[in-house]
């Protein structure tokens, strides 16, 4: 009797210990992502490498307690926990999409780390312990997956309106695009100068930003340059994205989101 008793402590142990570390981690991941930048910046190959093998390991979790289930059919603290590594999973990613790259991946594998831990320490434990402590880790993950789905709404391919710059010498409007994967026109004044023409979004894309470019008539160029020239989002925040040209960094108007 005492023995058995043992074995129910040890798996609600276990348990509890990784809802704290994933409550935890995924307070310290709020803490350092930022989701107001409008672009968000990767580091290349090797974060792409890392979310994916992130993303295998919690998306085979469900599958290995669904074949564990078919043994242990009571065991559901092990589906709980498996909830909590599927949920985690398009949490994630969403807010990688939406801040990029950063300190905060650091939380994420620790809280991965213990979810799966957990899934693990449930199956092996074939239903003795209590689901209580899985089950609230799947609330707080069921609520950071409703948060990170709020979080992708990023305004930096919202390109048409009016773009001004601080002091107001130079303004930047551009229409709506015509159709897909197409361009509308854009004005374009700096002093007294005023340039015409039209835009369109880079194709194919040379970079992890949508680009834009701006295609002019040389006889009327206020900027230095040739028959087209490059427009991208270089700062800001989703309230006020900056979008650089060459030489000329414009601010979006909030008051003038069309043209």
């Amino acid at each position: 009797m005492v023995q058995k008793e043992r074995l129910c402590r040890r798996p609600d142990g276990v348990s509890w210990s990784a809802c704290a570390v994933v409550v935890a981690g995924l307070v310290g991941t709020r803490a350092w992502t930022d989701t107001s930048v409008p672009v968000p910046e990767f580091g290349g190959m090797f974060t792409s490498v890392c979310v994916a093998l992130l993303g295998t390991v919690l998306a085979c979790m469900p599958l290995v307690v669904a074949v564990q289930l078919r043994r242990r059919p009571r065991n559901t603290a092990a589906v709980w926990w498996a909830g909590v590594s599927a949920a985690l999973v398009p949490a994630f990613l969403m807010v990688l999409a939406a801040a990029g790259a950063g300190m905060w991946l650091v939380c994420c594998v620790v809280v991965v780390l213990a979810s799966c831990a957990a899934t693990l320490a449930a199956v092996r434990g074939e239903g003795r312990g209590s689901p209580r402590a899985a089950r609230a880790a799947g609330a707080v993950a069921l609520v950071v997956l409703l948060a990170a789905a709020g979080s992708l709404s990023g305004p930096y391919t919202d390109y048409p309106g009016v773009w001004a710059a601080p002091q107001g010498d130079a303004s930047l409007s551009l229409t709506e695009p015509q159709g897909p994967e197409q361009g509308g026109q854009y004005t374009l004044r700096i002093g007294t100068c005023t340039e015409q023409g039209g835009w369109a979004f880079d194709y194919p894309l040379i970079s992890e930003s949508v680009l834009i470019w701006l295609s002019r008539d040389e006889a009327t160029a206020c900027l230095p340059g040739g028959s087209s020239i490059l427009a991208y989002i270089a700062g800001g925040t989703q309230m006020a994205p900056i979008i650089q040209l060459p030489g000329l960094r414009l601010t979006k108007q909030p008051g003038a989101q069309r043209a």
